[in-house]
């Protein structure tokens, strides 16, 4: 089983993250009518309940931005990813959609403000780790077919061979999450000023969500990290 773990040098920046595992996936080609239900009504009420012009200033995404400036100078310009799925819904009308597996923590991610990053776990390499980065890792972002570097000083997602993900702005591409994932490594990681509590809350949510909607049968925590 792959172990999950938290380098101090993150911990004191005030970051939070748990990782678990959801098995016995299976992702429809589409979406069930009462799924796109669930994500249009949760759409529609966070459309009325935010403002994309005050986005970077309201708490949960502050504390992002906040942690990104202590990080580096290319972290300080990056923004995190719930506030990006806030900022894409505001200009499309709508949450982007990309598979109903993707689609479910994205709605997830956008209604608690915290981000999410799910892996097909057949791809994970060995042990997965959120530590500080030292500019020699490989990464190849999510859409991309050749490694970009990293820059030193931040911190990253790793397994034993690859960069999963950059902050928490940019996944992988060998990681991602298809319609043909079964077995899904999810990590939810929160900036500081947040519950652990919110955390656990978000994973009960997805958990619930993939249970009902795309049939998982299973929920293995690896380790929650305060």
């Amino acid at each position: 089983m792959t172990a999950f773990s938290i380098d101090q040098q993150v911990s004191d920046l005030g970051i939070h993250a748990i990782a678990f595992v959801v098995g016995g996936i299976t992702v429809p080609e589409e979406s069930s009518p009462e799924l796109n239900h669930t994500i249009e009504t949760a759409e529609k009420a966070l459309l009325a309940a935010t403002d994309p012009k005050t986005l970077k200033t309201e708490p949960e995404f502050k504390a992002f931005r906040t942690v990104h400036a202590l990080v580096g100078k290319a972290a300080k310009s990056e923004v995190a990813a719930p506030e990006t799925l806030h900022r894409l819904m505001h200009r499309a009308g709508r949450l982007p959609r990309i598979n109903p597996l993707v689609d479910i923590y994205n709605l997830i991610s956008a209604q608690t403000r915290l981000a999410f990053g799910a892996h097909d776990l057949t791809t994970i390499t060995g042990d997965v780790r959120l530590a500080m980065t030292t500019g020699t890792e490989r990464f190849v972002p999510l859409g991309a077919t050749e490694p970009v570097p990293v820059p030193a000083g931040e911190y990253a997602y790793l397994d034993d061979t690859d960069v999963l993900c950059r902050l928490e702005v940019r996944q992988c591409e060998k990681s991602k999450a298809t319609s043909a994932t079964t077995d899904a490594l999810f990590i939810v990681h929160a900036g500081p000023g947040r519950e652990p509590g919110d955390l656990t809350d978000a994973r009960d949510r997805l958990a619930a969500l993939l249970s009902e909607h795309l049939g998982a049968r299973s929920s293995i925590d690896l380790e929650a990290l305060a």
